[in-house]
């Protein structure tokens, strides 16, 4: 039965088990939804992140472990130390799948160890064990030594010194990219800055129990319908050969990619940085578990492997006036090893480049300084010098302390530095950063495809306010269960997997009304941490810079959001889900979600039931 929870308070190093009740389940799914209903229970509001009080909750959805395709995935969940917002931290590989083996869905970390430890979790068996002779270490180091001490098949969830050092760019690193099996990568919005401040520089975890699926014949059914929806789909194919990298080239020739700092949408003679040309330095494929997509690309540089995305790509790379693969791919290693988002490190270079090439700060380097990029991000990691330490805690916070005009083009939402997509080319990808529940986000709606194909309109919002909302609630839901962002799927056939392995009967209603309710209880977060509507927004430079469009897409030269025209969908994005010009949620809409229950209860320890 899915929901069994291990908690563990680091300060006490005493463990309790837990298992939630099914009408929770029912209500918030798993994974994104069931962190979110945990972390607004555990917490009153305005607790520092980096705080023992702030929990960092590691979750497996309803069917993760099972064998449904793309069901090894993970989530970590907390409350941001670079936002101050919620946070859930997605996550391929093999974690996840190795928790559910060793015995749990989810695991609650509260407290702070007295020094350096780490947590070893061998199917029942719980230690808290030294780790003072493993900090400092890099995190293919930390993994090599924590399977010494533990087993050499375990899976290891750990931090590298850009936790240590509670920068605010920090991730949680799960494995390393030599393993043979795909690492997975907790990078957004510094959950690694969490695990950093509690002294716990790792969690190992090996399991032996087998899945016991409550209607093994549904769950085949399930499985194999989903994997017929895979074969027809020729994107998968793609993705197969050159991952998420496949993205660059289009994204670079319409005028999506972000390039010196969001100051442009190209970059001229990218060539080098296209997935095409990623290929010829391909060495293998890294898949997570239970999944044929296979997309996790593993290449080579200088006897060095290190998994390639996207994203890394477009901000590490043409981010920064970055030319070559080869350049991008030493700063993404090193990004891994230091255990740092790869995402917003390099947006934060990008950052400096320009404060640079204004006159601002006399030792960032320029754009297209490879070895100058590397510089910073070690200096990031480790609070290096007066740079390092002005950086590491991401662009919001920089243009704080610099001013002078730099909150132009810090480019960021919420704290949270952007993703890889160019939000003047995409406007509806504008109004799903600037309400993203964790910061300028492109998972929690991607409408960059549906513009492209002219499924919605380009440079124009009259359509994306229902599109938004409608994408977000049902990307709540289906991160509740712990599907991967590229698997095509039938709800039907998912939902039927949910019920045979949990019992659990959800219809597409269900589903759909779960995502929004867990949409809604993040908003009550938020807001209960001081958020409003004004932090609903985009970076200066979106409504004011205008951006110079390539030749042969457009019916226009350059662009520039009009800010009343989002202010106004802002306003009829509200209005659909039904609260006010504040953004506050109304009364008859917590009541239709049924969150006036678990608003009025949470706080008296219902729903959940001791059992050890």
């Amino acid at each position: 039965m899915y929901g069994k929870m291990l908690e563990i308070n680091l300060t006490t190093e005493e463990t309790k088990e837990f298992m939630i009740d099914p009408s929770v389940i029912k209500s918030f799914i798993g994974g994104k939804g069931l962190g979110a209903y945990l972390l607004y229970k555990n917490l009153n509001g305005g607790e520092d992140p980096l705080s023992p009080e702030n929990p960092l909750i590691f979750l497996t959805g309803p069917i993760t472990g099972t064998g449904f395709p793309t069901s090894g995935r993970m989530v970590v969940v907390s409350k941001s130390p670079l936002t101050g917002t919620y946070t859930d931290s997605h996550v391929g590989g093999h974690f996840g799948n190795e928790m559910v083996k060793a015995g749990y869905h989810v695991i609650m970390v509260k407290g702070q160890c007295d020094r350096p430890k780490y947590l070893w979790i061998n199917d029942g068996k719980i230690e808290l064990r030294d780790a003072e002779h493993i900090y400092g270490n890099t995190v293919s180091k930390t993994v090599d030594m924590v399977r010494e001490e533990t087993d050499e098949k375990a899976k290891v969830a750990c931090i590298g010194p850009a936790g240590e050092s509670l920068s605010k760019l920090a991730a949680i690193m799960m494995d390393k990219d030599e393993d043979k099996t795909r690492a997975g990568i907790a990078g957004r919005t510094g959950v690694g800055a969490v695990m950093g401040s509690k002294n716990l520089k790792a969690l190992a975890i090996k399991g032996t129990q087998k899945y016991e699926h409550i209607n093994k014949d549904k769950m085949k059914e399930a499985r194999q319908a989903t994997l017929n929806v895979m074969k027809e789909n020729e994107v998968l194919k793609v993705r197969y050969d050159m991952g998420s990298a496949n993205l660059i080239a289009p994204m670079n020739e319409r005028g999506y990619l972000p390039t010196r700092n969001f100051k442009q949408g190209f970059i001229d003679d990218g060539g080098k940085l296209s997935g095409e040309h990623m290929s010829t330095y391909k060495k293998r494929n890294a898949t997570c578990y239970s999944c044929s997509i296979n997309c996790g690309q593993v290449i080579k540089i200088e006897n060095e492997e290190v998994k390639i995305e996207y994203e890394s790509v477009a901000l590490l790379g043409s981010n920064n006036g970055l030319k070559d693969i080869v350049d991008v791919s030493k700063a993404c290693l090193l990004c891994n090893e230091l255990g740092m988002d790869t995402m917003s490190a390099g947006v934060v270079v990008g950052f400096a480049m320009e404060c640079k090439e204004k006159g601002l700060l006399d030792h960032a380097p320029e754009f297209g300084d490879a070895e100058g990029q590397l510089k910073l991000i070690e200096d990031m990691c480790y609070r290096r010098g007066a740079l390092g330490e002005l950086m590491a805690d991401g662009v919001k916070a920089a243009a704080e302390k610099i001013g002078q005009g730099t909150e132009q083009f810090a480019i960021h939402v919420k704290g949270l530095e952007m993703a890889g997509y160019e939000p003047r080319t995409s406007w509806g990808q504008a109004l799903a950063y600037a309400t993203a529940d964790r910061g300028a986000c492109h998972q929690r709606c991607w409408a960059v495809k549906p513009e492209i194909n002219g499924i919605l309109k380009t440079f124009s919002f009259e359509d994306k306010p229902p599109y938004v909302k409608d994408v977000q609630d049902e990307r709540a839901a289906a991160f509740s269960v712990l599907l991967c962002d590229f698997l095509p799927f039938h709800t039907e056939d998912m939902l039927q997997a949910i019920s045979a392995s949990t019992g659990i009967e959800l219809s597409e209603k269900d589903y759909l009304k779960a995502g929004e309710r867990i949409w809604n209880l993040i908003r009550l977060f938020n807001l209960r941490e001081g958020f409003s509507r004004k932090e609903d927004t985009l970076p200066p430079r979106m409504f004011e810079d205008p951006l110079e469009l390539p030749d042969g897409f457009f019916d226009r030269k350059e662009v520039v959001i009009p800010r009343d025209e989002f202010e106004k969908a802002l306003d009829d994005y509200y209005a659909l889900r039904g609260w006010d010009k504040n953004g506050v949620p109304s009364e008859e809409k917590i009541k239709e979600l049924g969150l006036d229950v678990y608003m009025n209860e949470m706080k008296e320890n219902k729903f959940i039931e001791k059992v050890m």
